[in-house]
């Protein structure tokens, strides 16, 4: 039973392999598909840079002027650009979780 376990595993391993070096199949008049451009995981990449140190005080005075922490994330989202509206959810027949339960 092992062995044929092992002769089954080892063809399907082969078959997979050949498979993988199979050349890309010719599309449209023998001509072979190019690839798609090169994108770097690193486009756009920005390395840290430290910021410059506030002096505490006006940085806690701040906070507090603010309304706390949630105040000063507040803040950042009045300042940061708009986004773009998302799209209405359809509406549901039945709102409540019971509802597959009622017939």
């Amino acid at each position: 039973m092992l062995a044929r376990t092992l002769a089954v595993t080892a063809l399907v391993c082969a078959t997979a392999a050949a498979r993988a070096q199979t050349p890309a199949q010719p599309t449209r008049e023998g001509a072979v598909a190019a690839p798609p451009p090169y994108r770097s995981a690193y486009e756009g990449y920005r390395p840290f840079a430290e910021e410059p140190l506030a002096p505490w005080r006006e940085v806690n005075e701040t906070v507090e002027r603010v309304g706390g922490h949630v105040g000063v994330l507040r803040a950042d989202e009045r300042n940061a650009p708009p986004q773009p509206a998302a799209a209405p959810a359809p509406a549901a027949k039945e709102q409540s979780h019971d509802a597959h339960h009622r017939k």
